[in-house]
């Protein structure tokens, strides 16, 4: 796929909002691209993730600016779906919405990030072009 937007996944989004290894390498990767996109759980996913590794109000505060500058995808009937029959069977729920959401793009998908191994492996079984830069 020779897409112009990039999909990012929960735990990519987090590495935009709060300094991990990769978080450098990933805003390298992201500053060739015109455009970032998401599932729209990634409202939920990223605020609950910072708030189970304890962070400050003001990576709280970072979080939703960086948040801000992502195209969140709704969840629609279409993508529920998609996600209820993608495989494999074992991937977590919300896995699953995230690579039915990044599918339902299609050719103007060029990269799904994701950081999390499962779900890399699903999106390659799906033909995705995955990154994880680091």
């Amino acid at each position: 796929m020779n897409g112009r937007v990039a999909y990012l996944d929960s735990s990519a989004a987090v590495k935009l909002a709060v300094a991990e290894p990769q978080s450098r390498a990933l805003l390298e990767f992201l500053a060739a691209w015109p455009e970032y996109i998401a599932s729209a759980l990634i409202r939920v996913e990223v605020p609950r993730a910072l708030g189970r590794a304890g962070a400050s109000a003001a990576m709280r505060r970072r979080a939703e600016e960086t948040l801000s500058h992502i195209v969140l995808i709704g969840i629609d009937d279409d993508v529920l779906a998609r996600a209820a029959r993608v495989e494999p069977a074992s991937l977590r729920s919300l896995d699953a919405i995230h690579l039915a959401t990044a599918m339902s793009v299609g050719d103007e998908l060029g990269a799904f990030i994701t950081y999390d191994e499962r779900l890399a492996h699903a999106a390659t079984r799906a033909t995705l072009p995955v990154e994880s830069p680091s």
